[in-house]
């Protein structure tokens, strides 16, 4: 059964910046025992020894937004002298499940889930709520869920509109205009704001090509899914495209490339992370034309001092869902733009 934690801290981030508040808050009674084991109040996060360690995990790390958060996650959480391993999958959760469940026997302090589709992480919860191990999340879904401690997320209500936003700003409105919208639904946020999107232009008289969304099967190879959807449904109905609305930048920077190779200088691409490589697409005027910035070095850093309190004295945030506003990147406002995240190659 899960115990109830409370905190002193939790912080609400802003792009490129952070705006913090302090709570109240006291220890936790777990019923585990102190950290010195004789039983009692717990008084801090590291097991009875003198080190915290953290099992991280996450199923996306072939994206560039996963590979490039989770390794400055290790890298600030080992320069602090924590024993971190990290696990990963090329969205297999049945390898993450047994990897998890192996380091929660061999006893992990904590748990930071990277990227998480909470439909799939059953057994990690299970294995967690037994050892009385809190989960700390990035992005791991849409809505506040027990399973997590604190979810730091972005808002997919705000990064659909916003982008439709930039995209109708772009082709000169919706009604009317041929959009391909592209997603992938394993993902619980491009599931949810690519649906949002969907939506959007249905009700604002857009043709959605296809009638549906397109589905990248492995956002690994998202970039060339979605470079062989434009490129496909360009050479079958030349001229029959407006706008590409993609949810997340790898996808988009596809989009861009296939429009790219057809000569085509009036179709544009929105998408979402504001990948530097993306900031640059914009920036030179490309197909590209704007991205929903999420800001996940600063959700790194916001974790990396909750788990910190948790490691000093087993406080754990009151607010278990944190759900930020991205920031749209367009040709007004790029050039002041500074991307956290770059982009594997």
């Amino acid at each position: 059964m899960r115990k109830t934690f409370q905190t002193r801290r939790i912080a609400a981030l802003g792009i490129g910046a952070l705006a913090l508040a302090a709570l109240t808050g006291c220890s936790v009674d777990t019923g585990m025992g102190s950290s010195s084991g004789d039983g009692g109040e717990k008084t801090d996060g590291m097991g009875g020894d003198d080190t915290f360690t953290v099992a991280a995990f996450t199923a996306g790390y072939g994206t560039p937004a996963g590979k490039l958060s989770l390794d400055d996650f290790v890298e600030k959480a080992e320069a602090k002298g924590w024993d971190v391993t990290l696990y990963t999958s090329a969205f297999d959760y049945d390898k993450l499940g047994s990897d998890v469940q192996a380091a929660v026997a061999q006893g992990a302090d904590a748990i930071l889930a990277g990227f998480p589709d909470p439909r799939q992480i059953a057994p990690i919860v299970q294995a967690a709520n037994d050892a009385d191990i809190p989960i700390f999340s990035i992005d791991g879904g849409v809505e506040a869920n027990d399973d997590f401690v604190i979810d730091v997320t972005y808002d997919q209500d705000a990064m659909a509109q916003q982008t439709i936003d930039a995209l109708e700003e772009a082709m000169g409105g919706l009604e009317g205009k041929d959009v391909m919208v592209i997603g992938h639904d394993p993902h619980v946020g491009i599931h949810t704001r690519s649906n949002l999107a969907l939506g959007i232009f249905e009700d604002s008289g857009a043709n959605v090509v296809g009638g549906e969304i397109k589905q990248v099967l492995d956002p690994g190879t998202s970039r060339t899914e979605a470079l062989n959807f434009v490129t496909d449904y360009l050479q079958s109905n030349p001229d029959g495209l407006d706008g590409v609305w993609a949810g997340w930048d790898d996808a988009a920077l596809g989009a861009v490339q296939a429009i790219e190779e057809t000569g085509e200088d009036d179709i544009y691409v929105t998408g979402v992370d504001a990948l530097a490589q993306t900031t640059e697409k914009i920036a030179e005027g490309s197909p590209m034309y704007a991205t929903a910035s999420q800001d996940w070095i600063a959700v790194v850093d916001e974790l990396i001092g909750t788990l910190e309190d948790y490691a000093a004295s087993a406080e754990l945030p009151d607010e278990p869902f944190v759900a930020l506003e991205p920031h749209i990147v367009d040709p007004s406002n790029v050039d002041d733009f500074e991307p956290t995240l770059g982009v594997a190659e």
